[in-house]
């Protein structure tokens, strides 16, 4: 009986113990103080600063405004941030704002900010047969001429910053160059240009000239010459087929008194696919422009301006569908606008995914107190003018257009002359705009920064625009002023929904 006792109390120590075997409470190993406190599984993470994790919150960070409001520096690799990131501020956060999306990404108080940045000093102030802009891998050429010997390429980044230039060394140097105009093949950049040579007699050339995708030409710049006449001036207008595979060249002689529109096709290398032929005859009026359009079905449409030779009455638009060879294909139609209506084409954005749009004219009506912008569609289906928006009062409002994934996006400026511009002061300097834009929702904006005027050259009113990455437009165009004499290309960035 003793030693039945003498082992009931033994059990009895050993369950009091705890012992590491006792079926009557489980091991815990959570929370088990190790070297001074250290928590073995105390769930501590790199963003703790939570009243749970035991550590003190980080302090606000240095943005305070936007999506940047209650921000607290974020805990980082053991560490709260010194100087606040996107960790801090959150996903919506942009240290330099290029988001549409009615948000202050950057912080500074202002959400979806216009960017005004000067792209490059120029050395005159070309007009829009002189300079022209194309989307590339990584951001966008531009191509302008002095209207002497020379050629400039420069090489802009998606924001429309200046990343680089390159200069063609024209041999044997022209004493004009009277157009340059860039192009996308199936095979890549392609640069067209017009030159005038005064020996053995005056005589111009259209010179074809492949580029990198950072402007630099592939050969010799002076490229290759597709077209040659005995005339001391040649235009010329250029499209590439929607695939690449061929592009339709259209050019007049002695644009003035040009009474002809001459054409051909070529391909990616410059090689002729369909010989040159006189596909319109104005005559008795005289051209103002010719410009081609490529479309769907893989052939193109040309335009002619027509005027009486020093009359300001109305202009004749001529328009005629052509196959891929440059051979006409139905009927024509005319249309009549005001004098300076500068009737452009493009298509209208496809209806569904993969389809390609239709043709449609965009012009201005320059006369009255407020011009007004006018589409015409259906144009070989009776489409009449359609008004778009009315602009504000002005001498003249030179216009961009252009189709994005989102419709049709127009930008223009609204000029007036200075009514008191400084005495002995080069009249050509004496003009000054503002810029607007419409979005394809009809909305209309001054994207003008500031409230002054820009200082403007009476040639070089132009505007190119662009579709930018998340939802952003891009507007290229020149500013001018006489004192100090300055030539200047700017680039305006803007959200317009």
């Amino acid at each position: 009986m003793q030693s039945v006792v003498k082992s009931l109390v033994l059990a009895l120590v050993l369950v009091g113990c705890g012992s590491s075997t006792s079926p009557s409470e489980p091991e815990r190993d959570a929370g088990t103080q190790v070297d001074a406190g250290t928590s073995v599984d105390a769930g501590v993470t790199d963003d703790a600063g939570t009243p749970d994790s035991g550590i003190a919150e980080g302090l606000p960070c240095e943005k305070t405004q936007g999506v940047c409001a209650g921000a607290k520096r974020a805990w980082v690799d053991g560490a709260y941030e010194a100087v606040c990131t996107a960790r801090s501020y959150g996903a919506d956060y942009e240290a330099a704002e290029t988001r549409c999306d009615n948000l202050d990404n950057d912080c500074d108080g202002v959400a979806d900010p216009t960017t005004w940045t000067d792209a490059a000093p120029m050395q005159w102030a070309p007009n829009e047969k002189w300079a022209d802009s194309l989307p590339v891998e990584g951001g966008f050429l531009f191509v302008s001429s002095d209207g002497l010997g020379s050629i400039q390429v420069l090489r802009l980044d998606a924001s429309l910053r200046l990343q680089g230039s390159v200069a063609l060394p024209l041999s044997p140097a022209p004493i004009r160059v009277t157009g340059a105009q860039l192009v996308r093949t199936s095979r890549g950049v392609a640069l067209f240009y017009a030159t005038v040579y005064p020996e053995p007699a005056y005589h111009s050339q259209v010179h074809f000239v492949p580029l990198d995708e950072q402007g630099a030409p592939i050969g010799p710049p002076e490229g290759l010459v597709v077209i040659e006449g005995p005339y001391s001036w040649v235009t010329v207008h250029v499209a590439p087929s929607l695939d690449g595979e061929r592009l339709a060249v259209l050019w007049a002689w002695e644009l003035g008194g040009a009474r002809e529109v001459h054409g051909m096709t070529v391909d990616p290398a410059g090689q002729v696919l369909a010989a040159a032929r006189v596909l319109h005859t104005s005559d008795p009026l005289t051209l103002s422009e010719a410009e081609v359009l490529a479309l769907g079905d893989g052939g193109f449409l040309v335009k002619a301006n027509e005027n009486k030779q020093g009359s300001f009455d109305d202009t004749r638009v001529w328009l005629r569908r052509f196959d891929r060879d440059l051979l006409p294909v139905g009927d024509e139609r005319i249309l009549t606008v005001k004098y300076g209506a500068l009737p452009r084409m493009l298509l209208t954005a496809p209806l569904e995914e993969g389809g390609t749009g239709e043709p449609t004219l965009i012009y201005r009506e320059p006369n009255g107190f407020n011009p007004r912008f006018l589409q015409v569609r259906s144009l070989f289906n009776q489409g009449t003018a359609e008004p778009l928006v009315a602009t504000t009062r002005s001498q003249t409002s030179l216009f961009g257009a252009t189709m994005t994934s989102r419709g049709l996006q127009l930008a223009w400026l609204s000029m007036l002359f200075v009514s008191d511009p400084p005495p002995g002061g080069d009249g050509s300097f004496a003009v000054e705009g503002r810029l607007w834009g419409r979005s394809p929702t009809g909305s209309v904006t001054d994207w003008t920064p500031g409230a002054a005027p820009i200082p403007l050259h009476v040639t070089a009113s132009w505007v190119r625009l662009h579709e930018l990455p998340g939802g952003q437009m891009g507007a290229l165009m020149m500013t001018a002023t006489d004192t100090p004499r300055t030539y200047t290309l700017r680039s305006l960035r803007y959200c317009a929904q």
